[in-house]
């Protein structure tokens, strides 16, 4: 009776575990973006969703919020100002136990030694990547009007060298007589079979040189540790 329990209990956690790995593989994760600025104010939403659940980010002149959704409802809300914060006590905490920056060159070389992995890794990413929709409307006017219209030749350039790309829609119009920059900007694309990169990161995290190189440049021990 007890390894008959035990025999589904394992093969229930099996079939979750299948489960899970299936939909990494299949549902992508969407990131979205919209962004506005004008005279008066500037504001912002960034959004990341996959399969029913999500977090959203909205920034606006007062405001500062992350949200966490379900199905698109939004179930819980944080105030980033308030996050950022804290607590006086676990400011003074920090302050207290803050170690010596480390070189720049500590971090390059670290960099230079995990180059293989974190290719591989955003080889992986790239072509996960999917465009569905890069769309920008710009007001753009500089204090020099030459500046302003060299700035809207490049810009003019690249809309037609990337017009063939039907997601990418990026218009801006100069204005010469005064200052101002205003506009919207929209982004939204789809990381697909995601299952694949979290792979490329535990093959890298696996290997034991990448995690006490990792050790290293964090400060948390030293090599062999």
């Amino acid at each position: 009776m007890a390894a008959t329990i035990l025999f589904s209990i394992l093969l229930v956690a099996a079939v979750l575990i299948l489960a899970l790995l299936l939909a990494l593989y299949l549902v992508p994760v969407t990131v979205s973006t919209i962004a506005g600025c004008s005279r008066e104010s500037a504001r912002a939403t960034a959004t990341v969703a996959w399969g029913i659940v999500g977090a959203r980010v909205r920034v606006a002149d007062e405001v500062q919020v992350l949200e966490i959704l379900l199905a698109g409802r939004r179930i819980m809300a944080r105030d980033l100002g308030e996050m950022a914060a804290g607590k006086p006590e676990e400011k003074e905490e920090k302050i207290e136990e803050k170690r010596p920056a480390r070189p720049v060159r500590e971090y390059l070389d670290a960099a230079g030694d995990l180059w293989p992995h974190i290719r591989t890794i955003l080889k992986t990413v790239y072509r996960s990547l999917y465009l569905e929709s890069l769309r920008g409307d710009i007001t753009l006017g500089l204090a020099s009007p030459a500046d302003t219209g060299v700035v809207y030749g490049y810009c003019t350039a690249i809309r037609y060298a990337l017009r063939p790309a039907e997601a990418i829609d990026f218009v801006v119009t100069p204005v010469f007589d005064r200052e101002v920059f205003e506009g919207t900007f929209s982004l939204r694309m789809q990381i697909r079979r995601p299952l694949l990169i979290l792979i490329a990161v535990a093959r890298a995290l696996l290997d034991r040189p990448v995690r006490e190189r990792l050790r290293r440049v964090s400060g948390r021990g030293a090599a062999g540790a």
